[in-house]
């Protein structure tokens, strides 16, 4: 007997904008459009298929999609036991749909290429400068040692090493713009932006803690976050090789 899954999906990235169906991780997914009165929804059926598998595979899904088109996508999950895909009902009007949709991506089969997904996708969704900051800094802590060691005959963290070595490869000119700012203040940009950004952010008891209610912490997080951002774009399309395209 048939039992669907009926997951609402919030979020920017492109969606079909006719009922569509995609073959995704070995499992057919449903995508349904929003309408006057449903929102953009995924659907599975659960038939042989434990529910905490499939909320996976969708997640998956939404976080390749995020990546594909560098929007938030979000999973406010659902309910299941309809024998047929339901909809939900119209809530907040949040999509970005397409007629065309030529979805030909396959599930990721690297367990770090995976998270390094899941953590872009949560980063572009989060409603949170310090969260956002952390969640791609977390994408180079999968590839970046963060203890410390010796490199080139210093004491150094790998990751901040890494950082350095990555800042030459960066285009995008909010980042070149903004390194040229904290190079006027700092004479390593990478160390400043691991001591000051990711520690500041996930350590409470530093001195230099952020506060998420002081203004002067969001506004520097905030210029500081292209290059961030930019980092772990760099390392999604070069060490993980994620393209950008839906084709595959």
């Amino acid at each position: 007997m048939d039992d669907w899954l009926n997951v609402t999906v919030r979020g920017t990235a492109i969606w079909p904008a006719e009922e569509t169906t995609v073959q995704f991780g070995g499992h057919t997914l449903i995508l349904k459009p929003m309408k006057r009165d449903t929102e953009q929804s995924i659907h599975i059926n659960l038939r042989g298929t434990s529910e905490i598998e499939a909320q996976t595979i969708i997640n998956r899904f939404l976080s390749l999609l995020s990546w594909i088109d560098d929007q938030p996508m979000e999973n406010i999950f659902g309910f299941s036991g309809s024998p047929v895909p339901i909809p939900a009902g119209r809530g907040d009007r949040v999509t970005a749909q397409s007629r065309i949709f030529p979805f030909g991506r396959t599930l990721e089969t690297n367990p770090k290429s995976r998270l390094a997904l899941a953590l872009f996708r949560e980063a572009r969704t989060v409603n949170s400068t310090p969260y956002e900051f952390l969640g791609y800094f977390k994408i180079l802590n999968i590839v970046w040692n963060d203890r410390w060691a010796t490199i080139n005959g210093t004491r150094e963290r790998p990751i901040v090493d890494g950082i350095r070595t990555t800042l030459p490869h960066l285009k995008d000119s909010r980042s070149l713009q903004r390194l040229r700012v904290i190079s006027q203040t700092h004479t390593d940009s990478a160390a400043y932006l691991y001591e000051s950004g990711r520690c500041a952010v996930a350590h409470a008891n530093l001195s230099n803690v952020v506060d998420p209610d002081d203004f002067g912490d969001l506004r520097r997080l905030s210029a500081d976050m292209c290059i961030i951002k930019e980092i772990a774009e760099y390392l999604l399309e070069t060490h993980f090789g994620q393209s950008r395209s839906i084709l595959g």
